[in-house]
């Protein structure tokens, strides 16, 4: 038990310390990304991760949402108000546009191995009593080692620890563009909703509508 507190507490603070350093780590320099725009003082440069979300301890992958990395840079000492509310991003030049959704959402539909154990009805028959015996069963398995390996019939799925998803949480959190006044340069993800393919995307729009003005990076092609 006093284990299990010191582990949530070493969690705890972990994630107090990606939270107070938001964002990732920055490029040398704007040109560093496919794609930037200067806007008086500051440039905006972004990237189109497609799933990848690059965190300070691995890149984790969202297959429910895109992903783009966006960077401010100014002059040395500079301070610029930014938030995730500042864009949206169009998709084929449609005029639905998507806006980001909060790093919670998006941290809670991350699939990994071992995170989501798809549970439904199995059973098996006795010729001899008649009785039915009904557990949950795991996803087929894909490939040696992807996580989806079948669990026996009457075993628990396996889950990841209330550590792990904190875990998960707090780097989705601390990789996200922060809010709030910050010095520059700076640097975050934006996570979109989207579950369609993404080979049917041929053209990607990211605005920005902010306190530097309003800009159009085209992301793709």
């Amino acid at each position: 038990m006093v284990r299990l507190k010191f582990m949530r507490f070493a969690l705890f603070l972990s994630a107090i310390t990606l939270l107070c350093a938001q964002g990732t780590p920055p490029k040398s320099k704007a040109t560093d990304y496919p794609v930037h725009v200067q806007m008086e003082t500051v440039t905006l440069a972004a990237e189109y991760l497609v799933h990848s979300l690059p965190t300070r301890t691995g890149t984790l992958i969202a297959n429910d949402y895109l992903v783009v990395e966006v960077a401010f840079y100014g002059p040395p000492f500079s301070r610029l108000k930014m938030s995730p509310d500042n864009f949206i991003l169009k998709i084929n030049g449609k005029s639905e546009t998507l806006t980001p959704e909060a790093p919670g959402m998006v941290s809670q539909s991350i699939k990994f191995p071992s995170a989501r154990p798809h549970v439904e009805a199995g059973g098996s028959v006795s010729a001899g009593d008649g009785t039915v015996s009904v557990g949950p069963r795991a996803s087929p398995s894909q490939f040696p080692g992807d996580g989806n390996e079948r669990t026996a019939p009457g075993q628990p799925p396996t889950v990841k620890t209330v550590e792990e998803e904190a875990s998960i949480q707090a780097r989705v959190q601390g990789a996200a563009l922060p809010e709030r006044e910050q010095p520059l340069p700076r640097s975050g993800l934006l996570y979109f909703l989207y579950r369609g393919k993404v080979k049917n995307i041929r053209t990607l729009d990211l605005y920005y509508e902010g306190s530097m003005g309003r800009s159009t990076l085209k992301l793709l092609p």
